[in-house]
């Protein structure tokens, strides 16, 4: 059995043998895959296809080139340095390691090392490819260099055959000239541009943190960059070989051990049940590089009982072979590559300047807008704070702060409904609203709207108000301010993309207020919507027992609490909105029902503390 399994395993040696090294006929078709998931956007798809690329030929630049810019648009600088540094290192001649290193070195914020490997770019590609221009433009314009940055994207012309992520790049640029020069008109009209071609992701999503801001001003909380240094990982810890190397099995660290196989590159070059377990192995056989060595240990059967691994750095002098990939095939593959790594567009710089240009122009509805996107993400983003603040205290003076009912002699009340839109529930609740020809305020939860658009924009379409519930249905006297203004902000802003309605109104998730929280959210022009009445009884009590604690309680101006994201509730809304009926209440909006408060009346504030519902059913 023993000798069967010997000659077994000599002739898998020996075909391994003589099949070229694994994986080389696939690593520029790894690269191409690696380079069409990052042109898509999927970078962590991405990043395996260069890291298997890598794997199969760990001494061609292209993987690892690819690797670093994939890790840098995922938000990952620190693991990107090594890869980078390596491709360099391989070949610093080669167009994808340079432009990689371009891309790095100004998304790091090293505007000299940037504008140094870009003009060495640009001189040395003839016509200069508009990924390039618009990159040494941006360097210019982020080192003060107005005039510069417009004469590198002049050559570009029209840009409207530009790809969107290009032509946002492209227009951000020159708005942000605009901006600077004090032309706010033209600058609003670029930046809209801008706004109007970023990719449809989310945002901040491949903008690193740490890039050198257009204009000073437009920065925000970002982190230190890494510098590009030393290759680092395999590289740098690589053993250097020349010659001869013999390898050896140590069976005290693989017991066990019947059959030694040792693997180069992934090529098993030798089989031996002879002890000791030893091999020469001739690297002038092998390119100079980088080698990955696996000595495998297994049993008579076959089965592995352990293996160790060792990336070596082979370095033979005399030694040459012919090039490794057809000229015409790796020149496509480093061409698609260098298409697919791009200086990303900026939504925060975008938004923030925009909002900025559109204030100096009085168009203050349109400003708020694109600054509550930016401090929806980043609160600290420039001046994005103080300009937001400045604009709602000049709206405030007669906004009501807080109200949990309105004092009205009208019968009429305002039904509401938390946690939605929810795919279950906000459809048939809709339907029944419209049976009864109530019109109601529906408090969205920002990541429910994104979740189900749709449905957000058909509650509006119905007649009904939209509100706004933190984006995450967050406990907000948990957070600090930054982290209330992201709840409040990000709601809002998703709330105005979706339906087109500015919002006003607010309530907290389970009534969790304090003085900070209510401050906050009057300061950003909220009213915070409390109740008089709510479902949080179904906690304690069965549905009928509920119903008629809510009919009983209610009066003309009361303000209902009800849940669109549970069970529990959806059973007692019909029978309610039935009686309501009966009584010859008209259920009205939030913001109708203030709008009929008695003259020279002050509706009360006092927060009611009202946990949510649990809800066993499937809902959000």
């Amino acid at each position: 059995m023993a000798v069967r399994s010997s000659l077994c395993f000599l002739s898998l040696s020996l075909v391994l043998w003589a099949c070229p090294a694994r994986g080389a006929s696939h690593y520029l078709a790894d690269v191409a895959a690696g380079a069409d998931l990052l042109a898509r956007g999927e970078r962590r798809a991405a990043i395996q296809a260069f890291e298997r690329a890598g794997e199969r030929d760990m001494n061609d630049p292209l993987a690892a080139a690819g690797l670093g810019h994939a890790l840098e648009c995922d938000g990952q600088p620190e693991a990107a340095a090594g890869p980078l540094s390596l491709a360099l290192s391989l070949d610093g001649s080669n167009p994808a390691a340079q432009w990689a290193a371009a891309l790095s070195a100004l998304n790091g914020g090293s505007l000299e090392d940037a504008h140094r490997r870009l003009e060495a770019l640009a001189g040395a590609e003839d016509p200069i490819p508009p990924s390039v221009r618009i990159a040494l433009a941006y360097a210019r314009c982020a080192s003060g260099d107005g005039a510069g940055a417009a004469a590198a994207l002049a050559p570009i012309g029209s840009r409207e055959g530009l790809p969107s992520s290009q032509r946002s790049l492209a227009a951000l640029v020159l708005g942000a000239v605009a901006y600077t020069a004090g032309e706010s008109a033209r600058a609003a009209e670029l930046l809209r541009e801008a706004a109007n071609h970023l990719p449809p992701v989310a945002f901040t999503d491949l903008v690193p943190l740490h890039r050198a801001p257009l204009v000073p001003e437009a920065r925000g909380a970002r982190m230190a960059c890494a510098p590009l240094g030393a290759a680092s990982g395999a590289a740098a810890k690589a053993r250097p070989v020349s010659g001869t190397v013999p390898l050896y099995l140590d069976p005290f660290r693989i017991p066990g051990t019947h059959y030694a196989r040792f693997f180069v590159d992934g090529r098993c070059l030798q089989t031996t049940n002879a002890t000791p377990y030893s091999f020469a192995w001739n690297t002038r056989k092998v390119r100079n590089g980088l080698h990955k060595v696996v000595i495998r240990g297994e049993d008579e059967n076959g089965a592995l009982q352990g293996e160790t691994e060792e990336v070596v750095l082979v370095r033979n002098e005399g030694v040459s072979f012919p090039p490794l990939y057809a000229e015409a095939a790796y020149r496509e593959a480093s061409e698609a590559l260098c298409r697919a790594m791009l200086l990303q567009p900026d939504p925060l710089a975008t938004h923030y300047l925009l909002g900025r240009a559109l204030r100096r122009l009085g168009e203050e509805e349109a400003a708020a807008a694109s600054l509550e996107t930016v401090m929806g993400f980043d609160p600290d983003f420039g001046r994005a704070r103080e300009e937001l603040t400045a604009i709602y205290k000049a709206r405030n003076g007669h906004r009501i702060h807080g109200v949990s009912s309105v004092p009205t002699t009208e019968r009429q009340i305002a039904v509401t409904f938390d946690d939605g839109p929810n795919a279950i529930y906000t459809p048939p609740l809709l339907d029944l609203l419209e049976r009864f020809h109530a019109r109601a305020t529906m408090f969205l939860v920002g990541t429910q709207a994104e979740q189900h658009p749709d449905i957000a924009r058909e509650i509006v379409a119905r007649g009904h108000e939209v509100a706004n519930h933190t984006y995450s249905h967050a406990n907000l006297k948990t957070l600090d301010r930054p982290g209330i203004e992201r709840e409040l902000l990000r709601c809002r802003s998703v709330l105005r993309r979706l339906t087109g309605r500015a919002v006003t109104l607010f309530r907290p998730p389970g009534g969790n207020v304090d003085v900070r929280v209510a401050e906050t959210c009057a300061e950003y022009g909220f009213t915070s919507v409390y109740w008089d009445q709510f479902d949080s009884w179904l906690q304690k009590h069965d549905e009928a027992t509920v119903l008629t604690k809510l009919v009983a309680g209610v009066r003309p101006g009361s303000i209902i609490l009800l849940h669109n994201g549970n069970n529990k509730t959806s059973r007692i809304v019909e029978p309610f909105l039935e009686e309501m009926s009966r009584q010859g209440y008209r259920m009205v909006t939030v913001s109708e029902l203030l709008s009929h408060r008695a003259p020279g009346s002050t509706p009360p504030s006092d927060a009611l503390e009202a946990p949510e519902l649990a809800d066993p059913a499937p809902g959000r």
